[in-house]
């Protein structure tokens, strides 16, 4: 950010001799983490991350259902019911060579809860019911099974806290037409980001 700022002010400088930074304000903003996992929002994600269409995407999981990996994929709950056993699914998850040490340090650190959601009374949102190790899957199979796993993980986590900075900048000479606003964000603490993979996500 400060290197963007810099750069356009010896631009402005350049150009018409006087650039002058008005106004710098920063704030830390939270990036809360994802809803638990419902069917809608399963086939979004494997069209979005990975480019497998709602039909091969709902017939992987399925498949991956019937295999006893993932929980029952057909479901509009995004809330865990209280039954539910979040620590004991990052417990299973603690020796996968991809996220085991995330995993141990969350439940080490972290409060492992969920955040907002609905429970529908059907079924649970999709989660992993047991662990599979990098090379155990293949194909579309592996790959669902990673996003649900991932996306299960950082359902828990912390939210990400970025701080957001803009920076107000005026060009005298140009009046009123010289006036000019950056904002750019920096990553303090990742968070659930850490695990998601966010860019795969888009």
């Amino acid at each position: 950010n400060q290197a963007k700022v810099q750069q356009l002010i010896n631009s402005c400088m350049e150009q018409s001799g006087t650039c002058e930074v008005t106004n710098v304000v920063s704030k830390e903003k939270k990036q809360g983490r994802p809803v638990p996992l419902n069917t809608v929002n399963l086939l979004k994600a494997c069209s979005k991350a990975l480019g497998i269409g709602p039909h091969a995407a709902m017939q992987t999981a399925e498949r991956l259902y019937l295999s006893g990996y993932l929980s029952y994929p057909r479901t509009e709950s995004t809330a865990y019911p209280k039954s539910f056993d979040i620590k004991g699914t990052l417990q299973s998850q603690s020796g996968d060579p991809r996220w085991g040490d995330y995993v141990s340090n969350l439940l080490k650190n972290g409060n492992c809860k969920a955040r907002g959601g609905v429970d529908m009374g059907d079924h649970p949102p999709i989660t992993p019911c047991r662990p599979a190790g990098p090379h155990e899957l293949s194909g579309d199979m592996a790959r669902v099974y990673e996003l649900v796993t991932r996306h299960f993980i950082a359902s828990v986590s912390q939210d990400a806290v970025w701080n957001n900075t803009r920076v107000d900048l005026s060009i005298k000479a140009l009046a009123d037409k010289g006036l000019f606003t950056i904002r750019g964000k920096q990553l303090i603490s990742p968070g659930f980001l850490a695990v998601l993979l966010h860019k795969e996500y888009g």
